[in-house]
């Protein structure tokens, strides 16, 4: 099986079960062999990368771990952070970077399929 490089792009806040469908989706192509550059976070997704969150499921910290693992990139989408959001660069997790829509695209580009959630 050809190896595919991913792009995952999670629009949806921690608490919302979409989320953690992303995360197990990212488990499930990282164990069969699949990579991952970048995982972009949008919208109320870029909510993961907050330090305190309502976090019912644990997947902020278990993205933190699975990037670290496999050493893919967590974006957040500063553009959101700064002016929907008004976070703090304080505010954040480790492990997560802002970026805009042209990191995300270069990944994209360079990527064999992209996923949204």
């Amino acid at each position: 099986m050809a190896v595919t490089t991913l792009v995952l792009s999670v629009h949806s806040a921690p608490a919302e079960t979409r989320s953690l469908l992303a995360y197990h989706y990212a488990q499930a192509a990282l164990t069969l062999g699949h990579s991952i550059s970048q995982v972009f976070f949008y919208q109320a997704g870029v909510l993961h990368g907050q330090r305190t969150v309502a976090d019912p499921h644990g997947v902020t910290q278990a993205w933190q771990q699975l990037a670290t693992q496999h050493g893919f990139e967590l974006v957040l989408c500063a553009t959101v952070v700064e002016q929907d959001y008004q976070l703090s660069p304080d505010a954040l997790a480790a492990h997560y970077t802002l970026g805009g829509l042209t990191e995300f695209s270069s990944a994209a580009a360079r990527a064999d399929k992209i996923m949204q959630f």
